[in-house]
């Protein structure tokens, strides 16, 4: 953009709506600056809800600095319904813009449910996370579809709080795609020991009044079921609109960020991005691509030429211990693992002698002291990873 705008409007009030809009500020953004949620409450921190929320050991999380303070027009419980050139189609009325972020998130994939049976329960919002610590009683039977991340976490709390816990899923794995059997075991073996059960090899069909119909044709009876696995972009919004989107519904955008629509960024969950690192389109759905997306967009609606191009990197708290992942690897990469006593337990990926990604469980600091290798692996490679 050859000017900075006068109007920006930010839609989406996770963690990358409030992260753009914090960066305009902080980068000198003085113009109209209005921020759209579906949500009743100010922009929050999502990491939280499946950890510290759900096991009582925090209050509602938040995002610092607020927005009030930084004169942010915030407009809560209003829906964007559509996309026009300069102008942001909601529920309570049309909102022009000379710039926009698009960051609407992901909205959570639901569990079919038979006739007269009740929906199974979701993890994405506050609202969701606050009802089921409601729910999370001594006692209760809890049967969790999806041992990823969020999956894990939950059986974690539910755990720790009484409840008989089971986790179905077809597969396992830590979110990742070949992680070796030794490093899976091990990972199994923190379910038996929090007393979780683990039925892999079976799927959640759909709930029933009795349970949960399983592919195994039984029924599994449980007092909640949480459906955890995984989200859609919410951008059904954008069909008819000229900001290009996948065959997934996410938002296609170039290494910076730009959209098919000009003046219109994209970050967080819902966008797919051009990786120069990588030579391929990326989509990534973890707390640090949503902040640095955000920022990089931002950053370019005031005049910056800043190319997004971030090492993947996610972590998670699960079962008394952590797992810290950096990088991208693939099938064809050779996988090593290391175990010590004192230093946890990593997997190191490498191709053609090159590390690709690494793996820490309990360890975070192997991959603090790996993140240099590999960013400088991967751009002097700069190869296609399927």
């Amino acid at each position: 953009m050859t000017a900075r705008p006068d109007r920006v409007v930010v839609v989406g009030g996770g963690l990358a709506g409030h992260t753009a809009a914090v960066t305009l500020r902080s980068n000198g953004f003085q113009g109209r600056l209005t921020l759209i949620t579906q949500e009743s409450a100010e922009p929050y921190d999502r990491p939280p809800l499946s950890k510290e929320l759900l096991s009582g050991t925090t209050g509602r999380p938040t995002l610092s600095p607020g927005l009030h303070g930084l004169n942010v027009q915030l407009r809560t419980q209003t829906v964007a319904v559509g996309l026009a050139p300069g102008e942001i189609l909601t529920t309570a009325g049309k909102i022009p813009f000379d710039a926009a972020v698009l960051a609407p998130g992901l909205t959570a994939r639901q569990l079919p449910s038979g006739p007269g049976a009740p929906q199974a329960r979701v993890l994405r919002t506050l609202d969701d996370a606050l009802a089921l610590r409601a729910e999370l009683t001594a006692d209760r039977s809890v049967l969790i579809v999806g041992a990823g991340l969020i999956g894990a976490e939950v059986a974690t709390a539910a755990a720790a709080a009484g409840c008989q816990v089971t986790v179905v899923s077809p597969e396992f794995g830590p979110a990742l795609p070949v992680v070796p059997d030794s490093v899976l075991d091990q990972i199994r073996g923190w379910y038996d020991e929090c007393g979780i059960e683990l039925m892999t090899g079976v799927r959640a069909l759909e709930t029933t009044s009795a349970g949960v119909l399983l592919s195994d044709s039984s029924v599994r009876p449980a007092d909640l079921v949480l459906a955890a696995v995984g989200g859609s972009p919410a951008t059904s919004w954008l069909d008819g609109s000229r900001v290009d989107l996948d065959a997934g519904g996410f938002i296609t955008a170039d290494q910076y960020l730009r959209t098919s629509l000009p003046g219109v960024y994209a970050a967080g969950d819902a966008v797919t991005w051009r990786s120069s690192r990588y030579g391929c389109d990326l989509h990534l759905e973890h707390w640090h691509h949503a902040a640095e997306s955000a920022q990089v967009a931002a950053r370019n609606i005031l005049g910056a030429t800043e190319s997004y191009d971030p090492l993947p990197y996610f972590w998670s708290h699960q079962l008394g211990h952590s797992l810290h992942y950096l990088g991208r690897h693939d099938r064809t990469d050779t996988a090593e693992t290391r175990t010590d006593t004192r230093s946890g337990v990593s997997v190191t990926w490498t191709r053609d002698g090159r590390p690709t990604a690494v793996l820490a469980i309990d360890a975070p600091h192997l991959v603090r002291r790996a993140r240099s290798a590999i960013d400088t692996s991967h751009r002097a490679e700069n190869s296609v990873v399927q």
